[in-house]
């Protein structure tokens, strides 16, 4: 019982163990199960990781190249806004322009004419350009002065583009801007000259009851004579009511000698009324070498009521010769001469003076004047007296014999140059400024805009081709260029704040024969 007992509890610790051992190695198994699957837990986990790492790396690429995208969004809309505030400014300086020059046109009065006004300048208006009908040849070179009495300017002589010389009168309306010519009945001027000084002058005569009147007459020296193929010395004064002219080359002064300038173009005249004389200076003959003698470099004077000529000597004249296509004011009985040409192509900037009571001639050294602007050295260019405080100067050659348009004025009192923003103005050359002072206009008479139509090989006596000058490529960019037509379009200069006033001359009462008082003449004075 024992033995069975044994037995059967052997079979049941073998049976025990046996499942033990069995025990034992599922407990194995699964633990292998388990490390098999904590190992692919943990690659699920590494792979997760990874993904994710994965993912964030490519999120963190997405991000940058969403931030590289933004920045290039910004980038483009600050370049937009830059662009936009520079087309801001550019519009607001474009309003600016449109505000400084408003454009009309066609003008409502008149719809053969255009107008610029001008806001921002305290000089100058406004600048119309009229179209003109019945105009004369386009030409240079030529002489015209605004006369009062016909309220009129009038045109003489002028080379065209074939270097053709002009010898007939025109008359200029500047009221219905219209050319017209003298009447057969007149004894028209008919001699063919260019480059010849003018200067309207009134001649002071007596008539048989003793009255004191004055003639008004245009005063003519000079000038170059295709039919003599020279320059001349010749004078002459035009009557602006005929239109008749009269030879006053007299060659002898009141002493009985000889005396007159020689042959000249070029040059300059200015009339003087307290004295009535006319002040001629510098210019060139055939040979300008002789520019450096003492004819060129002296100062002539013509005495209108004697007839005869007189020659001062001036001091300080410059070795290098007198100038030729220069300008000359009369201010405070000075000669105010700018610009011009030395010798052969010594373009010319400077200023200087010629003293009229003391023949001393002065250097007007604008340049250390701060405020004063330096214009271009220039030639054949145009100057005018507006008022007993500046002169204009427009247009003329520059060193690279390119015609400009640059306008500037000049203040006696400051010696300063400032420079004129007038748009529209044109490029010329060879023209001439004339003063309306009744209606406060510059009027813009003649000229050429374009140095290759003269073919006037004493002008400059020059073998270089023509060069581009640089501010000029600037200039054509910046302003718009208009169709010039010299003598078909006349510019006119509207001056602001100008007043014509009248005023009696400070002279005697004079009487005549019948014992009866004469009034005493008027004159026109002019103020800005």
């Amino acid at each position: 019982m024992e033995d069975i007992d044994e037995n059967a509890h052997n079979k049941i610790k073998e049976k025990l163990l046996g499942d033990d051992v069995q025990l034992k190695g599922g407990e194995a198994f699964l633990g292998v199960l388990k490390d098999e699957q904590e190992k692919k837990e943990e690659e699920m986990e590494q792979k997760l990781r990874e993904e994710k790492e994965f993912k964030k790396f490519e999120s963190t690429e997405l991000e940058e190249e969403e931030l590289k995208q933004e920045e290039e969004i910004i980038k483009d809309e600050l370049a937009k806004e830059e662009e936009k505030e520079e087309a801001q400014k550019i519009e607001k300086a474009r309003k600016q322009r449109t505000r400084s020059h408003e454009i009309i046109l066609p003008n409502e009065d008149d719809e053969s004419k255009k107008v610029y006004k001008i806001s921002n300048n305290n000089n100058i208006k406004e600048i119309i350009i009229h179209n003109t009908s019945n105009p004369p040849p386009t030409r240079c070179y030529i002489s015209s002065e605004y006369s009062p009495k016909n309220k009129k300017i009038i045109g003489i002589g002028g080379s065209d583009m074939n270097s053709e010389q002009y010898d007939k009168i025109s008359l200029y309306d500047p009221i219905s801007h219209k050319w017209n010519y003298p009447n057969d009945d007149f004894e028209s001027f008919n001699i063919k000259i260019s480059g010849q000084s003018s200067n309207l002058v009134n001649i002071c005569t007596n008539n048989i009851n003793d009255e004191k009147r004055t003639k008004e007459k245009i005063f003519l020296f000079g000038g170059y004579n295709n039919l003599l193929d020279d320059y001349t010395t010749h004078s002459f004064l035009i009557d602006t009511n005929n239109m008749s002219f009269e030879d006053i080359s007299y060659n002898i002064n009141k002493e009985g000698k000889s005396c007159f300038p020689t042959p000249r173009s070029y040059h300059t005249a200015n009339y003087n009324p307290e004295n009535q004389r006319i002040y001629i200076y510098g210019g060139t003959d055939l040979d300008i070498s002789h520019n450096k003698k003492s004819d060129f470099q002296s100062l002539w004077e013509y005495n209108l009521e004697g007839k005869y000529w007189n020659k001062y000597e001036l001091k300080n004249v410059n070795q290098s010769g007198a100038p030729r296509g220069h300008t000359s004011i009369l201010h405070n009985k000075k000669l105010y001469i700018f610009g011009g040409i030395l010798l052969f192509k010594k373009f010319q900037n400077s200023l200087f003076t010629i003293d009229l009571e003391t023949k001393e001639i002065e250097n007007k050294d604008y340049s250390k004047n701060q405020n004063s602007v330096v214009p271009k050295p220039t030639a054949f260019h145009s100057a005018l007296k507006i008022d007993e405080e500046k002169f204009i100067v427009h247009g003329g050659l520059n060193e690279n014999y390119n015609v400009i348009n640059d306008c500037y004025l000049f203040y006696f009192k400051e010696n300063k140059f400032e420079r004129v923003d007038i748009p529209f103005l044109p490029k010329l050359f060879g023209h001439k400024l004339n003063l309306d002072f009744e209606h406060g206009s510059i009027f813009i008479i003649g000229g050429m805009d374009s140095f290759k139509y003269i073919g006037d090989e004493n002008l400059i006596h020059s073998d270089d081709e023509e060069e581009e000058d640089e501010n000029d490529k600037i200039i054509k960019e910046e302003n718009i260029e208009l169709n010039t037509k010299p003598m078909e379009q006349v510019f006119e200069i509207v001056l602001n704040n100008f007043v014509c006033k009248e005023y009696k001359e400070d002279k005697p009462i004079i009487k005549n024969k019948n014992r009866k008082v004469v009034k005493n003449l008027k004159w026109l004075k002019f103020y800005v």
